[in-house]
């Protein structure tokens, strides 16, 4: 009986066994975000042993999930980030949970939200135009550069003071979701933004000589810290940024527009314009045409006026 008990481990041990395991094969971010998920079925679950787990705790937690109304895509990296925990431990030989079993939804495709000229200069609008202030000067920049590299948001935070050539207006990038095949990709900007990007480097070494001595590398740090968080001088996070957009958002009078959407304007632009879909793919920095594909979407008038041209059809307004 002793010996048997020796195998049972509780969740809550298990998850950062886990979590310290999977830092030498994936990302930290990757790693944060399973943690989290295993950490809130594991509060469902009363943290009981790993062993004790059945398919009913699984579908009763998402069915729960549900109920509450999550996103259906949610629900995808959650069974993902089961599988992968409950397989670790069965290679183990622990008497756990098949899983196979943890049921994988489909994704669903939306309309992706896409970020028009009009809210863009709306949105820059919002900025005062005469500031002293590091955190507008810093966020215009941030926009501006979103806007005209379509990169994504954590493409953009992760780039150092040293990355940039503001006389080119050119940086080369690490491309966040890369498999392999394209690990790096080249970004250029306007003179609109460079002029912003400028502005912003100069108020950093400002603030890096007298306030900030303490700051990371990064060309974009955090500036105001909350309390106890400490995170002054380190590198922004994309939740810093979503937090910004949506105030500026609301300071403009527009609906949120969050990072990704500025992306999903670049591509739309670029077929708009002529473009194909290997120019979306080699600017957005895809693996493959396929990933570029819901980025050239149309919808509603856009996608009626592009039908009269080929059809030599009248509008219906």
């Amino acid at each position: 009986m002793h010996q048997w008990a020796i195998w049972f481990m509780k969740l809550s041990e298990a998850i950062e066994k886990f979590s310290k395991w999977r830092t030498f094969k994936v990302k930290k971010c990757t790693v944060k975000g399973y943690e989290l998920i295993l950490k809130q079925f594991c509060v469902f679950v009363r943290n009981c042993d790993i062993e004790r787990v059945r398919l009913e705790d699984v579908t009763s937690w998402f069915s729960l999930l549900n109920d509450l109304q999550w996103q259906h895509n949610s629900f995808i990296t959650k069974a993902q980030a089961l599988r992968k925990f409950f397989e670790f431990y069965k290679m183990q030989g622990y008497l756990v949970l098949e899983p196979n079993l943890i049921p994988l939804p489909s994704k669903e495709y939306n309309i992706p939200r896409v970020a028009s000229e009009e809210n863009y200069r709306k949105l820059l609008s919002a900025f005062p135009v005469k500031t002293n202030d590091p955190r507008h000067i810093r966020n215009r920049a941030i926009v501006m550069l979103l806007w005209d590299t379509g990169a994504r948001n954590s493409e953009i935070l992760a780039l150092d003071v040293n990355d940039m050539d503001t006389e080119k207006m050119h940086a080369v990038i690490k491309t966040e979701k890369s498999k392999g095949r394209r690990p790096f990709r080249e970004i250029f900007w306007t003179e609109e933004t460079n002029k912003a990007l400028l502005a912003w480097i100069t108020k950093r070494e400002f603030l890096k000589k007298t306030k900030m001595q303490h700051m990371d590398e990064c060309l974009f740090p955090s500036i105001c810290s909350s309390a106890g968080l400490n995170l002054s001088g380190r590198r922004l996070t994309n939740k810093g940024v979503a937090e910004f957009l949506r105030r500026y958002s609301n300071r403009a009078g527009i609906p949120y527009i969050n990072a990704h959407s500025f992306r999903h304007h670049m591509g739309h632009d670029i077929i708009s314009q002529g473009g194909s879909a290997a120019d979306v793919m080699n600017i957005l920095g895809h693996a493959t045409l396929a990933s570029s594909s819901i980025y050239t979407m149309m919808t509603g008038k856009e996608l009626e006026n592009r039908y009269n041209i080929f059809k030599n059809r009248k509008s219906s307004v």
